[in-house]
């Protein structure tokens, strides 16, 4: 198939780069007093309200999956089996695939004083979408038209299928801007430089056929649709024979620099816990919103890149099939395509892809001695860019809603979240942190089912936190700040390192 292109190598390539699989959704920590420079992610004025001077995660890894489109069977994480198979859901279905993956290197926060404090480090991202109309699929086909045979109650057919990867550098500054004993509301911006490291996309639309006689048998005719793929440069002359240091220079070449932004601001009512009255960072509820990923990464098309509207006439099943079922390359796809349109255009000059600009609404509720339980709904912003030029090249983060009971102290901590996304799963995960380890997974299912691996994923990270002392030495000064007036407050400027 023709998909199996450069656009789909291009993913794996790229990771290979980066050298291991990476994502941004560390569900059970959100809303953590202790999530360090990984809570800056979901919000950037969490990184105020924290009851330690500083914090570094030298790395931290996550990846997050979804489809309905296929089942991978005979294998899970406790049991990868040399076994394992992928086989396509049988029947009529809109086909959907979502996946996020990062990682992040060298993040570290740092309290500047009682008031404020700041966050930064490096991370890679990468994201993939995939969509289409209802298709029936089946295990086996004989050719194009036996394909067509299947589907002709859902034509015309439609596609869209895009994958991108980008690396950060980013910086957080947040601060108190209200500090009473009823009330707490501090505020963040995260600014991050970004640097596409390549990108792909193939949309089709409204494929159409109509039945005629090919070569004295039952056949079609194409009768319309149209095609567009593009994909960035840097992504050109990449092969099995390069080495690593060779393909990821290839990666940063002609690649391109962005600016992008997350805002956030965090509502806290303080709260007084029975035998932990000296925690002045201890409360009764927490209320945050952000507004994530705002921003775009740019990348240069390839000059394999085409536009063809399908209007030729005469095109059977039989001649699009032999056009593209020996393609060698990339290379070959602009004269296969060329052979079946009526018109088609080589696309040139930069393209964008939209981040996945989303709002995060947050509430953590303490309930009592270390339990507490956060709740979250992601609102996705994308649909609002559709008014702007190429904002149909946009991705979309797969949260909705996300509930998590949890049992956390400093050094030990329990997860439970439940979430519902977008491709309308419902998930129950876990994680648990001992000392400066974090390991959790998105779906239990892939740990002891067979068949649900497809769906879900892991995060793993090493954050390193001061001692308690340093803590506690923390926590009374904040106590100290809290009872100055506010003139005293704005004076003050103790670093806390």
């Amino acid at each position: 198939m023709a998909l199996r292109f450069r656009i789909y190598v291009s993913f794996f390539l790229m990771m290979a780069c980066c050298g291991i699989l990476k994502a941004q959704n560390y569900q059970a920590i959100h809303g953590s007093s202790y999530a360090g420079s990984l809570g800056a992610a979901n919000n950037p004025a969490s990184i105020v309200d924290m009851p330690f001077a500083w914090d570094f995660t030298p790395l931290a890894i996550q990846l997050k999956h979804s489809t309905n489109a296929f089942v991978i069977n005979n294998s899970s994480f406790l049991s990868p089996g040399k076994n394992a198979e992928v086989k396509g859901v049988l029947g009529d279905l809109k086909r959907t695939l979502m996946a996020n993956q990062d990682i992040r290197l060298f993040n570290g926060r740092v309290r500047l004083n009682p008031t404020s404090a700041i966050a930064f480090g490096i991370s890679v991202r990468n994201y993939i979408s995939a969509k289409t109309s209802a298709v029936n699929w089946r295990d086996t086909f004989s050719g194009l038209r036996n394909f067509l045979d299947v589907n002709a109650n859902n034509l015309p057919l439609s596609a869209k299928a895009r994958v991108a990867s980008w690396a950060e550098i980013y910086g957080t500054y947040a601060r108190t801007f209200v500090n009473k004993e009823n009330a707490i509301i501090n505020g963040g911006i995260t600014l991050k430089i970004n640097r596409g490291l390549g990108a792909g996309y193939v949309t089709a639309n409204d494929l159409s056929v109509v039945t005629g006689t090919v070569n004295g048998n039952p056949g079609y005719f194409l009768n319309g649709g149209s095609v567009e793929y593009g994909y960035s440069s840097n992504l050109d002359n990449l092969d099995s024979g390069l080495t690593f240091k060779d393909i990821r220079k290839q990666l940063l070449k002609k690649s391109f620099s962005t600016i992008a932004a997350n805002i956030g601001m965090e509502f806290i009512i303080p709260a007084v816990i029975e035998g932990d009255e000296n925690n002045t960072y201890s409360y009764d509820w927490k209320i945050g919103i952000s507004l994530l990923d705002l921003g775009y990464n740019n990348y240069q098309y390839s000059s394999n890149s085409r536009q063809a509207v399908l209007t030729k006439a005469n095109i059977s099943d039989s001649i699009i099939q032999s056009a593209f079922e020996n393609l060698n390359s990339i290379d070959d796809l602009p004269d296969s395509l060329q052979s079946i349109a009526g018109n088609i255009t080589a696309l040139s000059g930069n393209f964008h892809v939209f981040q996945p600009t989303r709002i995060v609404i947050n509430a953590d509720k303490h309930l009592m001695g270390n339990f507490f339980i956060n709740g979250e709904l992601t609102i996705p912003l994308n649909g609002a860019l559709n008014a702007i030029k190429q904002a149909n090249l946009f991705f979309r983060d797969m949260n909705l809603v996300a509930i998590t009971p949890r049992y956390e102290k400093r050094t030990v901590g329990f997860y439970l979240p439940m979430t519902y996304n977008t491709n309308k799963q419902f998930w129950i995960g876990g994680a648990f942190k001992v000392g400066p380890l974090l390991l959790g997974i998105h779906n239990w299912g892939n740990l002891f089912s067979k068949n649900k691996l497809q769906n879900g994923g892991g995060y793993l990270a090493l954050t390193f936190k001061p001692g308690k002392k340093h803590q506690q030495s923390s926590s009374k000064e904040r106590v100290a700040t809290k009872k100055m007036s506010a003139k005293e407050r704005k004076q003050l400027d103790c670093p806390q390192l």
